[in-house]
């Protein structure tokens, strides 16, 4: 089994309506709710077993963006499950790439086969992930994804991702689709994080504690956009020790001015 982490998933803030609403306007969601009911369930009583939940949002606007964007949705949520399966086991059981319940039974069998490898398991294995939009403007949708792993050890595992879908089209937008400068980005993305961290700006990040790639400062896999500004999420480990927990920094959209490409707000 494959014990690496795979961030995926990732609150709602509240775009819910009643109504149908168009693209222009904040998106009509729905919640889909997944839960594992299988034989190998967790057991409070004995503590064995597996616990396994998935919670995400579809649109219901009946748009070919929108149908695009719940597929990735959909499978997000699924690859909540299946990143911690070992890819010999996905690659034998296709169907578990796009069908919850195969992905969460395969979850329970491995399990299974670590308790029985072990002689015994001190607690059940849990898995929860909750996806959420966090933002909409008329052409593009940000939702994040929180995912809670625990499978022994000294800690539970916890990350967040961020994605964000282009409503016409239901594409997934890169870093590139919507920033023009990436390298002033960094730049100011840098001195936000010193300030936010309370480090001097020649202080060397290292010798601070804090993970580099190469000695140099980077930004980070997870970028979202929100009401207030452009949001930058490290998780545990990717900048700093578990102990310090996720970074997150969110600059103001005043500040990216000739930085941001300003369609996609």
């Amino acid at each position: 089994m494959k014990f690496c982490f795979v961030p995926v998933f990732f609150g709602l803030l509240s775009f819910l309506s009643a109504c149908h609403l168009t693209q222009s306007g904040p998106p009509s969601l729905v919640r889909q709710q997944y839960t594992f009911g299988g034989a190998t369930r967790c057991d409070s009583t004995s503590n064995t077993g597996v616990d396994v939940s998935v919670s995400y949002m579809l649109l219901k606007d009946d748009t070919e963006g929108a149908r695009k964007i719940n597929d990735s949705l959909h499978l997000i949520a699924v690859n909540s499950l299946t990143g911690w399966l070992d890819s010999t086991t996905v690659a034998n059981n296709p169907d578990a790439k796009t069908n919850l319940n195969k992905a969460a039974s395969l979850f329970a069998l491995d399990y299974e086969a670590v308790r029985k490898d072990m002689g015994s398991l001190s607690g059940c294995w849990q898995l929860e992930t909750r996806a959420d939009t966090v933002h909409s403007s008329a052409k593009a949708l940000t939702v994040k994804v929180e995912t809670y792993a625990y499978m022994g050890g000294a800690h539970p595992n916890s990350s967040l991702s961020f994605y964000t879908f282009d409503r016409k089209t239901g594409r997934l937008l890169t870093l590139d689709d919507m920033v023009e400068d990436t390298t002033a980005l960094l730049g100011l993305l840098e001195q936000a994080f010193r300030q936010q961290q309370k480090i001097e700006p020649n202080a060397n990040l290292e010798e601070e504690g804090y993970f580099l790639r190469d000695g140099h400062f980077f930004l980070p896999d997870n970028v979202g956009t929100t009401r207030n500004g452009l949001i930058f999420y490290y998780n545990p480990y990717e900048i700093a020790a578990y102990a310090v927990g996720p970074v997150q920094v969110t600059i103001p959209y005043e500040k990216l001015n000739g930085i941001l490409r300003e369609q996609w707000l």
